[in-house]
C-alpha cells in the first residue's frame, strides 16, 4: 500500500489523500459517475469528518478542471468575487499574463485586474471595482467557469466547501439564478458541515437552492475498514497494535475520521514496540486536554435547558428520551425537552438518526461524560 514512501502512517488536520485516505471506495466511485455525468451534488456532514478530502481525492481521479472555494473565511459580497474570482484564475494552470489577458476578452465591464506574487513567485489575483459595479461584477464572476468551459470545450467542476456560509453574504439568489444554466458545462459540488442550514438551503421549497442538486449521504467508515488501516500504518514501521486496542480507539471516536487518525497518530508516535491497553487511555486524555477549551466555549454557548438536555441524552444513551421516568430524573416537561432538544439540532449539536439521539462529535460526547 506504499505506507514506506511517507513518514508517518496517519495524518489528521487539513485534508488527506493518497495513503493516508481511508476508504470511500464506494463514495469515490459514485461522486466520479456522478461529476462525469454533470450532475450538481450535495454533501453535509460535521467538520473534521472528512467530506472535503473525499472530495478532492476523488477530483483527482478524474481528468476535469477543477475550482475549489472556501467560504468559511468570506465576510461580503466584494470578498466573495475577488476570492472566488481568485481561486478561478490559479486553477487555470497558466502563466498570469494570459489569465489576464484570456478574463480581459470575457469580462464585459472591463475592469482593472491586478496581480501580486507572493515570496515563492505564486500569483494571486484581484479585480478592482467600484461599489456601482459590484452587482455586474458579481454576476460576470458567477459565469466564468461556463466561459472557460466553453472556451475551452471541456467540463469544469466548482466545489463551494463550507457553503452553510453563503447564508451571511445574501447572494443565494444570484448565485442559483447564474449557476442553474451551467449544467451542460460546469458541475457544482456544495460542501456544508452545519446540516440544519444545509438543508434549509436545499430542501425547502421557498429557497432558491430546492431540488437542484443531488445529496449524497456521507457515513462513517466501517470499524473494519479501520481496523485494517491502522493495523498495517503500524505494521508498516514494524510496530504493532492489537485488536483490542484498535477496538477501543474506535469505541471512542466512532469511526469520525479526524479523531481515529489523531488517536491512532498519537499512539504511533508514541510508541516503540507494542501499544499496550493504556497507552491508549493516555492517548485519549490527552486529545480531551488538547480540546478543552473548544468544547468549553461550545458549552458555554448553550442555554441551561440545552446543557441539561445533553445530560439526559447521555443518560439515556439517546434512545427513549421522552419516557416519564427519564424526564423526571432530569426535571423536564415534555415541551420543555422537545425545545431544548430542538435547539441543538438547529446549532448541529447532535443529530437523529433511526429515532436515536447522538452527539455529532464523539469526542464532545466523551469530555461531557467526563464533566
Amino acid at each position: 500500500m506504499g505506507y514506506s514512501m511517507i513518514k508517518r502512517p496517519f495524518h489528521y488536520g487539513g485534508t488527506v489523500d493518497n495513503v493516508h485516505f481511508c476508504n470511500r471506495v464506494k463514495e469515490t466511485k459514485e461522486l466520479i459517475t456522478d461529476i462525469d455525468t454533470g450532475l450538481n451534488i450535495l454533501l453535509y456532514a460535521p467538520r473534521r469528518f472528512g467530506k472535503t478530502s473525499l472530495v478532492l481525492h476523488t477530483l483527482k481521479q478524474t481528468k476535469h478542471q477543477t475550482i475549489f472555494l472556501d467560504f468559511m473565511s468570506i465576510v461580503d459580497t466584494d470578498e466573495f468575487i475577488n476570492e472566488y474570482f481568485n481561486a478561478i484564475s490559479k486553477s487555470l494552470n497558466t502563466t498570469a499574463d494570459k489569465v489576464v489577458d484570456f478574463f480581459k476578452k470575457v469580462l464585459g465591464i472591463r475592469p482593472n485586474i491586478s496581480v501580486d506574487f507572493d515570496t515563492n513567485g505564486s500569483p494571486s489575483f484581484k479585480l478592482n471595482f467600484s461599489s456601482n459595479e459590484s452587482k455586474i461584477v458579481l454576476k460576470e464572476v458567477l459565469e466564468l467557469p461556463y466561459l472557460y468551459a466553453k472556451h475551452h470545450n471541456e467540463r469544469v467542476v466548482v466545489v463551494f466547501d463550507e457553503f452553510q456560509e453563503v447564508v451571511n453574504l445574501g447572494i443565494e439568489d444570484k448565485l442559483r439564478s447564474v449557476v442553474q444554466h451551467h449544467e451542460d458545462l460546469v458541475s457544482y459540488i456544495f460542501l456544508g458541515s452545519k446540516k440544519s442550514i444545509m438543508q434549509n438551503l436545499f430542501f425547502d421549497k421557498s429557497k432558491p437552492f430546492y431540488k437542484s442538486v443531488k445529496h449524497i449521504p456521507i457515513d462513517k467508515i466501517e470499524d473494519d475498514e479501520w481496523r485494517e488501516y491502522i493495523k498495517n500504518g503500524f505494521e508498516t514501521y514494524h510496530k504493532n497494535i492489537s485488536d483490542e486496542c484498535i477496538g477501543d480507539i474506535l469505541c471512542v471516536s466512532k469511526g469520525f475520521p479526524y479523531y481515529t487518525q489523531q488517536i491512532a497518530n498519537e499512539l504511533f508516535n508514541t510508541t516503540i514496540d507494542t501499544v499496550e491497553p493504556e497507552m491508549v487511555q493516555s492517548a485519549i486524555d490527552s486529545l480531551l486536554e488538547k480540546e478543552e477549551d473548544l468544547f468549553l466555549n461550545e458549552w458555554n454557548h448553550l442555554s441551561q435547558y440545552q446543557k441539561k438536555a445533553l445530560k439526559l441524552l447521555i443518560y439515556a444513551k439517546g434512545e427513549n428520551i421522552y419516557t416519564k421516568e427519564t424526564m423526571a430524573t432530569f426535571n423536564f416537561t415534555s415541551s420543555s425537552l422537545k425545545k431544548a432538544v430542538e435547539g441543538l439540532l438547529n446549532k448541529d449539536v447532535i443529530d437523529l438518526k433511526s429515532g436515536k439521539y447522538y452527539f455529532q462529535d464523539p469526542l464532545f460526547e466523551l469530555f461531557l461524560e467526563r464533566f
